[in-house]
């Protein structure tokens, strides 16, 4: 297993469910009330790629990660909300299968 690919994944869940895990905070509209099924399971995967990024990797490593989530996180788009939030568990799911 090269870290550098778990780093990339632990990278991509954090990018792609960052936008709907801030949502409820940052937006007080009927949006994020609509879309609380999605916000929830994001919140859910944002935060297990956040733990395991603390607790699995070295210090240097865990920095670069979650540089790299919150770097992708402004370039991928909100647009397709499940979409994206499936993505993200289905990286979270693969680092925990290559773990």
């Amino acid at each position: 297993m090269p870290p550098v690919l778990t780093d990339l994944l632990l990278s991509a869940t954090l990018a792609l469910s960052l936008r709907r895990f801030i949502l409820p905070y940052m937006v007080e509209d009927d949006i994020v009330r609509v879309s609380a099924p999605v916000t929830m399971v994001a919140s859910a995967v944002f935060l297990a790629a956040l733990a395991l990024t603390c607790a699995d990797k070295s210090f240097w490593s865990a920095g670069a990660t979650l540089a790299g989530g919150a770097l992708l996180a402004f370039v991928f788009g909100d647009r397709w909300p499940k979409l994206a939030v499936t993505a993200a568990a289905a990286c979270l799911l693969a680092y925990l299968g290559m773990r």
